[in-house]
């Protein structure tokens, strides 16, 4: 059987996510997990979404308006890199997930990706806004140009991560020619573990 990553993430989510919190979509692309958390955080809360595409806020508007939610979030056109300029100073250590679904929108310009000096800044600012009982979920794709070049540089990021501060897991499908990974990011002390 397949593992989704994506399920796993929103597992990992979900644990720590609840009615009224605060969350960010890092990269919105299609919507779908700016939609997921704001089911979660309902109209009590709040959700940032980023994407330097157009045409991903209008997907994720069309959708987040098909579901009629009245949750209110802030559509950013703009880098996930730009997270600490966009969000205002009264949420650092107040977001309670931060979703990364790294690599290109589906069906348009695959040239258009995340890269990864850009995640790496997104990263380091999720490190800061995050709550003390938070979450980062990171997905990366490996399988297409740059996208190992971006994991790299996510895991040489993730050496320099206080140990003594956060904790974290990589998940990695076997049996898959350059397979996705997940990162899950939590506050508390050192555990690393890699799993298959």
């Amino acid at each position: 059987m397949r593992i989704s990553l994506i399920k796993l993430a929103q597992q990992s989510i979900q644990e720590v996510l609840l009615p009224g919190d605060c969350a960010i979509d890092a990269t919105m692309g299609n919507g779908h997990d700016t939609l997921f958390l704001t089911r979660i955080v309902g109209d009590q809360g709040k959700v940032f979404a980023f994407d330097i595409q157009s045409n991903a806020l209008e997907l994720t508007r069309a959708r987040l308006k098909k579901d009629r939610l009245s949750v209110p979030v802030s559509l950013n056109l703009c880098s996930h890199g730009e997270l600490l300029r966009c969000i205002p100073n009264t949420y650092i250590g107040k977001i309670k997930a931060i979703m990364f679904n790294l690599g290109y929108l589906p069906g348009s310009d695959k040239s258009i990706q995340t890269n990864p000096q850009e995640t790496v800044k997104a990263l380091s600012a999720a490190l800061i806004l995050l709550s003390t009982s938070g979450c980062i979920s990171i997905v990366v794709y490996t399988g297409h140009p740059g996208g190992l070049e971006e994991a790299k540089a996510v895991k040489n990021w993730l050496k320099n991560v206080p140990e003594e501060k956060f904790r974290w897991k990589i998940t990695i499908p076997s049996g898959q020619c350059n397979p996705p990974e997940l990162i899950v990011i939590s506050p508390g002390s050192k555990h690393k573990t890699k799993s298959q």
